[in-house]
């Protein structure tokens, strides 16, 4: 089939399709076409198995190494070192193993898919059929609150209206026409005598014939949109890859100082492949994939505590880089539920209504002052003159002619809750209905109004026009009590001002009211009323409404317009001024009109709100050499497609951003699939949008994202601190062990030594430090730059002066107590042992405030850190008091007057790092 059948003849449709309007095909014809076509199910992508999973967390540069130094032990017969490194290795990957099967498996829980059926014509009969046997061909019965199952071009249809939300972004619902034409073509969201499989109707009936199933669908060709890899290198992993690439050139460059050194000392072969061995592993922070995994690990765990789901640990920093935020309109930023929002009675008196979306609960207010109403006067409406009157008598009007329904869910059984159209949403309430008339219904509930009121009040339909896309309006005729009828008449306001009465200058007036209340992005509804009070009159507008309005236009007086919107989420625009002030750049990317698009933004403070560009514009300028020069300082891209907002998203992630998408429905999931980081809602998304995600929001709150983006920033934070304390501890450890090779001594310390310093005593207070709270101005500063990496000249000056200045202090101990003292050659290494480790943790005050001394009120309030510092003091005792592991370590008690040497030159080394650190002017630049 062609791609454009919207704009092909209905009839030449049906022949190419070989099909009848009132047969449908037969039962011999459809096992022809699901053996051509196949089922009408989308391509199941496969989820990451148990041993991918495995595989990826093993996939890492610094476990590279670890594993060569294993190996290399193992060749000198080394295995209690090589058994010691090869269980960090083991602590990291199983650690990352089971915190992603966790997380794949809260993902899946989330999926909630489910079978429909529908009703097709076939053999000339209707049936009820599984959605996964549709055919091309067939003929789909569609009603209201069915979900449409593939896609189709209408062969008929009575009062049609679909809401396609989820594969346009469009909040209201479309009005269909099976005799539109087009000539030219037409974004999904204007082709009007079109279905689309994953919608849903909301008003009438259709008669459908099937043109595309499964992956031939449009949902199935967003979904073929997602097939290519994205990039599944985060920033973290390049940063991480840059450093273990600077580990080689550490570790190759202090090996050749010391192939270099026993050359020229003629010391042998095998002492100088020994020594080489010990500062290979001194240069590799062997419990650094451990960390940074249970670092990770825990910035998840607290998200998801924050209703964010992060379905891979990379994903979890990833958020504390991020640019740009490209969010969805429809559902993302705003609620996708129509709310009355502005009421302008005839007295040129304006109203606000307050409220969230369906939730019944809200206030009118004018100029800020509530007004309250008596439900019971309603009766009398056309003898009371004052505003409040009129303004009651308007919403009672709105509400007696509004089709929808306000169905609260805790009410309902399961089997209703299965017949909803968005049965796996979970707000409290939701409409069954158009949901422009849903906005009025709630509004009437937001004034006492109910159906337990229309009956007790004895309110009766009489005759209803229903609305209809053509005429652009609907017309109730109500008998109240005391034998009183009312004329309702509500619909487009140019239609309906043709249908009433005016007086000089009202009709400008109307158009004034109209023109302001459009321009704030709201869908304008006016109503009008007549009131009968001779039967006789009522039974004639009963016979022929229609007829009788055509000939009646100066009876019927226009009461007022309602101006109806989908407001902002009430989080949103907070969070999007914290998102602003963090220098991270907000886009609207949405499949919705310009105008309601750029009011929207500007309600909610995107900055730049009135930039705006459509999908047409972008679809002309998308090749262009300076497309990113042309789309920078866009702010609202509206009316795009799937395929515009993917362009969007590479181009600025080509210009060196980190980008999340945001978003919900079907038309988002190829973006949200290529971006960096994808969000998706956990309510109200798609399940397409929740598979091509890397972020799940079990609130649907956008405010949800701004804690992401701070708890990632602070992950990344202390990511750095925790590398800069372990590799400043390994630059500690070499710097030791190259002094006391150029001055001929022997080795200060002993390779189990450096494991157990890398393995144990260290390995507890850098993972401490991924609890540390956040600085106080995380989000204060911009994004930081991911090309910039963790190995920048800050970050190796810190490192290279503490390290040297740490480890001339443990050459300063050595000498100390093996040369001066005369100390056995084990008692002068265990007192370096002890000083490396002591100092160590001393230098945990250096590391773990980004600018400034890490002792302050805050150190005591990170409990974990204490209890490590203090669990590997106690450790380090053991090792030097406990007879069977001084065998096992080579080390020997060491005496008070030890201990109080070893403690002042710890005190002094840390001070001198502190003020050299200041005096150099290493502040963190994102400090």
């Amino acid at each position: 089939m062609s791609k454009n059948i919207y704009q092909k003849k209905l009839q030449e449709v049906i022949d190419e399709l070989e099909t009848s309007k009132t047969e449908g095909l037969s039962d011999q014809e459809v096992s022809k076409r699901l053996e051509t076509y196949g089922e009408n199910k989308l391509k199941e992508s496969d989820s990451k198995s148990k041993w991918e999973i495995l595989l990826d967390n093993l996939n890492n540069i610094i476990v590279y190494l670890l594993a060569v130094a294993a190996i290399i032990s193992i060749a000198m017969g080394d295995w209690v070192e090589a058994i010691a490194v090869m269980l960090a290795v083991l602590i990291s990957v199983l650690t990352g193993y089971f915190v992603e099967t966790k997380a794949q498996k809260s993902v899946e829980a989330l999926q909630n898919m489910v079978n429909t059926s529908v009703h097709v014509i076939r053999n000339g009969e209707e049936i009820e059929i599984d959605s996964s046997q549709l055919v091309p061909g067939d003929v789909m019965v569609l009603g209201e609150g069915d979900a449409i199952a593939a896609d189709g071009r209408l062969l008929t249809s009575n009062n049609f209206a679909v809401m396609e939300a989820s594969l346009t972004g469009e909040s209201e619902a479309v009005d269909k026409d099976p005799d539109a034409t087009y000539d030219e073509e037409e974004s999904i969201g204007d082709r009007l005598n079109m279905v689309f499989s994953g919608t849903a109707v909301t008003r009438g009936k259709a008669q459908v014939i099937v043109t595309g199933t499964g992956m031939e669908t449009e949902v199935g060709r967003i979904s073929e949109m997602m097939t290519g890899e994205k990039d599944m290198q985060t920033p973290l992993d390049k940063e991480v890859d840059q450093l273990g690439k600077a580990l080689i050139v550490v570790a190759f460059i202090a090996a050749a100082l010391v192939v270099a050194i026993g050359l020229f000392n003629g010391n042998p072969p095998s002492e100088i492949l020994y020594i080489a061995v010990i500062l290979a592993v001194a240069a590799v922070p062997e419990a650094m994939p451990a960390v940074q995994t249970i670092t990770l690990s825990n910035g998840m765990q607290t998200m998801a505590k924050h209703q964010a789901l992060v379905k891979t640990l990379s994903a979890v920093e990833t958020l504390g880089a991020t640019s740009i935020i490209a969010s969805d309109k429809t559902g993302t930023l705003t609620e996708n539920q129509m709310m009355v929002e502005s009421i302008i009675i005839k007295n040129d008196v304006q109203y606000e209504v307050s409220g969230s979306g369906y939730t019944p609960e809200g206030d009118i207010t004018k100029d800020a002052e509530k007004v309250t109403f008596d439900i019971d006067s309603i009766e009398d409406v056309d003898d009371l003159s004052d505003n409040k009157a009129v303004l009651l008598k308007m919403i009672t009007d709105g509400y007696l002619s509004s089709d929808a329904r306000l169905i609260e869910r805790d009410q309902l059984d399961d089997e209703e809750a299965a017949e909803l159209e968005d049965e796996d949403n979970q707000d409290p309430y939701t409409i069954k209905g158009d949901p422009t008339d849903g906005a009025l219904t709630v509004l009437g509930h937001k004034v006492g109004l109910s159906p337990q009121w229309e009956k007790d009040n004895d309110y009766k339909l009489v005759q209803e026009i229903p609305f209809d896309s053509e005429k652009k309006y609907m017309a109730a005729l109500y008998q109240f009590p005391n034998n009183i009828h009312r004329l309702i008449v509500k619909g487009a306001m140019d239609v309906v001002l043709d249908l009433v009465a005016t007086e000089n200058g009202e009709e400008d007036f109307w158009q004034e009211k109209n023109e302001i209340l459009t321009a704030d992005g709201n869908r304008v509804i006016a109503l009008a009323s007549y009131t009968i009070k001779d039967q006789g009159e009522a039974d004639k507008v009963a016979d022929d409404m229609e007829a009788w309005l055509n000939s009646n236009t100066d009876k019927l007086t226009m009461d007022g317009l309602f101006g109806i919107i989908d407001p902002p989420r009430q989080d949103v625009k907070d969070a999007i001024a914290q998102t602003q002030a963090a220098g991270i750049q907000v886009k609207m990317i949405t499949g919705d009109h310009p105008r309601t698009a750029s009011v929207i933004a500007r309600d909610i403070g995107i900055e730049n709100h009135e930039n705006t560009m459509t999908g047409k514009e972008l679809d002309a300028i998308h090749e262009d050499k300076d497309f990113i020069d042309k789309i920078r300082d866009v702010a609202v891209f509206a009316r795009v497609s799937p395929e515009n907002k993917l362009q969007i998203v590479r181009a600025f992630q080509d210009e060196g951003n980190v980008v999340a998408m945001t978003g919900d429905g079907v038309n988002d999931a190829p973006a949200l699939n290529g971006a960096d980081i994808g969000v998706a809602m956990g309510i109200r998304g798609t399940e397409v949008a929740k598979e091509a995600s890397d972020m799940i929001l079990t609130d649907d709150a956008f405010g949800t994202i701004v804690d992401a983006v701070r708890e990632g920033r602070i992950i990344f934070e202390n990511i750095k601190k925790f590398i800069s304390f372990l590799f400043a501890c390994n630059m500690v450890e070499i710097m030791a062990i190259l002094t006391t090779i150029v001055f001929m001594l022997p080795m200060p310390i002993q390779p189990l030594h450096i494991l157990f310093l890398n393995l144990l005593v260290d390995i507890g207070p850098a993972i401490a430090l991924a609890y540390e709270k956040a600085e106080s101005n995380v989000m204060e500063h911009p994004p930081r730059n991911p090309e910039s990496g963790l190995v920048n000249k800050t970050f190796l000056s810190r490192i290279i002066i503490s390290g040297v200045i740490i480890g001339l202090g443990a050459f300063g101990v050595f000498y100390l107590f093996h040369n001066i003292f005369g100390m056995s050659l084990t008692y002068a290494q265990t007192a370096t042992f002890t000083y490396m480790a002591i100092a160590q943790l001393f230098h945990i005050l250096n590391v773990r405030r980004l600018s400034g001394f890490g002792l302050d009120k805050t150190f005591f309030q990170n409990k974990q850190l204490l209890a490590a510092m203090a669990f590997s003091v106690v450790l380090q005792l053991l090792v030097v008091y406990v007879p069977f592991l001084n065998n096992v370590f080579g080390t020997e008690p060491l005496t008070l007057a030890t201990w109080g040497i070893i403690l002042a030159t710890v005190l002094v080394v840390t001070i001198i790092v502190y003020v050299v650190k200041k005096l150099a002017g290493l502040k963190d630049p994102e400090a």
